[in-house]
């Protein structure tokens, strides 16, 4: 039996080395492993090495070892994170001018919301001429000639526009002694569109307008057509407008809105026609000047 405690007694002291633990605590975990120096140093380490109690061996830095650490201790706190800085910004503009694009102002040849013209070929056709055209397309002998698209039955009459701002119009008007004819169109009212197709496509009206008066067209929102709008038609204007000016006096002596057809349009300009404007100033100094050189 000497012999056993003396093994056993061995048995403490190599654990207490192992461990680092008082006497007591080794003896208790010897025992509940039935005294096996082999399965309790392994149990002991598979628990994490850690002893209870305070003894002889002790740990480094220290005489007592102290108690075992919990599997759910908690974790070492992070820093925190400072937090963002504030700031404030605007996602969309209040002001709907500086947000939305702006659109420069259009010319009678060309308008963003024009649905059926084909600008490129009008510009083409307005340089080139009538006869270019009629060469490409030439008319069978006893019938007319039928367009093709949309494009082509609502063009504009660019063969009959004078080309230039108002003030170039009123100029030319005087020295040819002829009527303005205005039309300032919306593109997006179809009754101009019908003027384009129907209105100014009429040959008997060409005629007359080719005659005795100066065609200009624009839109009411161009450059120039917003400038005739100003001082013609100020008075909540209703498109398309017609007028007929006089070139000598500025007056617009008479007016239309809405769609017109052909025939009820030409027994007005008929009359206007046959009249020229004239300068009564200039007469009335070239009949006296008759009368002193007579």
């Amino acid at each position: 039996k000497r012999g056993v405690m003396s093994h056993f007694d061995d048995a403490i002291t190599t654990f207490q080395s192992i461990a680092g633990c008082d006497t007591e605590f080794a003896r208790s975990f010897l025992e509940s492993n039935d005294g096996n120096l082999e399965i309790a140093v392994q149990s002991f380490l598979s628990a994490g090495g850690q002893a209870n109690g305070s003894g002889g061996g002790g740990m480094p830095g220290g005489g007592g070892v102290g108690p075992p650490t919990s599997p759910m201790a908690p974790l070492e706190e992070s820093p925190l994170r400072a937090p963002l800085p504030q700031f404030s910004d605007k996602l969309i503009d209040a002001d709907p001018a500086r947000r939305m694009p702006q659109r420069p102002a259009q010319s009678a040849a060309d308008h963003p919301l024009e649905a059926f013209r084909d600008f490129r070929r009008e510009g083409s056709s307005s340089s080139a001429g009538e006869g270019a055209s009629s060469a490409a397309n030439p008319e069978v002998f006893g019938l007319a000639k039928k367009p093709k698209n949309l494009a082509e039955i609502y063009r504009a009459p660019v063969e009959l526009c004078f080309m230039g701002t108002f003030d170039e119009l009123c100029e030319a008007g005087r020295s040819g002694q002829r009527w303005l004819l205005v039309n300032i169109q919306s593109p997006t009212e179809f009754a101009s569109q019908q003027l384009n197709a129907d209105t100014w496509q009429d040959e008997s009206l060409r005629e007359v307008i080719k005659s005795g008066f100066l065609f200009w067209q624009q839109y009411f929102d161009s450059q120039h057509g917003a400038t005739y709008v100003r001082y013609y038609l100020q008075n909540e204007p209703t498109f398309p407008h017609i007028g007929v000016i006089d070139p000598i006096t500025g007056q617009l002596v008479k007016s239309w809105t809405g769609f017109k057809d052909a025939e009820r349009l030409l027994d007005k300009l008929m009359d206007y026609a046959d009249a020229p404007p004239r300068d009564v100033m200039a007469v009335d100094g070239d009949m006296q000047q008759g009368a002193q050189q007579g």
